[in-house]
């Protein structure tokens, strides 16, 4: 039986060990890791976009290159594909003969990507999916495929609940879905933000807590993500 402290608890005593991040420190952090020249290209490309705060942050991505490597994963789902950074990242990370499905519902986002994807040497890797991921992912559900090691969800934040869902029934036990931005900026502990995206986010992180069928870890990479360990047999 998992021992559950209140959401609403403050976490603090002298035990307690963490790190005020600031700018510079961020940067020291950040540059202390290798980031390929493809990545940094398509960071400096998404930098200079109206929506650019929506790519995944270069320590997020290192960390899932690395999951992937432990897991020695051969298939992963993205949702949410943007400009491409953490798919190019996490085709990286696959060996040659994997295979990422990467899922983004706006076409002309998805043809950066894809031109990424080639410039990076990964596009053999990727099978880029256009559509609206909670009808297309269900294919892949209504298949019966349970076969997948890592699914990274970022996309519409109402609609992540479903995505969890069909993803923990693509992925094998012992693989790994990882929800993005669930910290929300620090939206989901402000009592004045009620807005129908941080409610969701509220919500969902609720759940997760008190989903006996995985094992969570959440850690305060970029805007906060969720990783969780599909429970069972393998």
């Amino acid at each position: 039986q998992r021992r559950r402290r209140p959401l609403s608890s403050v976490v603090r005593s002298g035990n307690d060990k963490f790190t005020e991040m600031t700018s510079d420190l961020y940067s020291y952090m950040v540059n202390l890791n290798d980031e390929s020249p493809i990545l940094g290209e398509i960071s400096d490309y998404t930098t200079g976009l109206p929506a650019g705060h929506m790519k995944s942050s270069p320590e997020q991505v290192r960390l899932f290159a690395l999951l992937l490597k432990m897991l020695r994963a051969q298939r992963a789902i993205e949702i949410g594909v943007f400009t491409g950074y953490s798919t190019v990242g996490i085709a990286q990370a696959l060996p040659e003969d994997g295979v990422l499905y990467a899922f983004e519902r706006d076409p002309e986002i998805l043809k950066v990507a894809k031109g990424f994807c080639e410039k990076a040497g990964v596009a053999h890797k990727v099978k880029a999916i256009e559509g609206d991921a909670a009808v297309e992912v269900q294919r892949l559900v209504d298949q019966g495929r349970s076969d997948f090691d890592f699914a990274f969800i970022d996309a519409n934040k109402r609609a992540q609940k479903t995505y969890y869902e069909q993803c923990l029934k693509l992925v094998r036990p012992g693989g790994l879905v990882v929800v993005d931005n669930v910290l929300w900026y620090g939206r989901v502990v402000d009592s004045e933000r009620n807005d129908k995206n941080t409610i969701a986010i509220r919500e969902l992180n609720q759940y997760l807590r008190e989903d006996d069928r995985i094992e969570l870890t959440v850690l305060p990479v970029g805007d906060g993500i969720a990783i969780c360990r599909k429970l069972g047999e393998s």
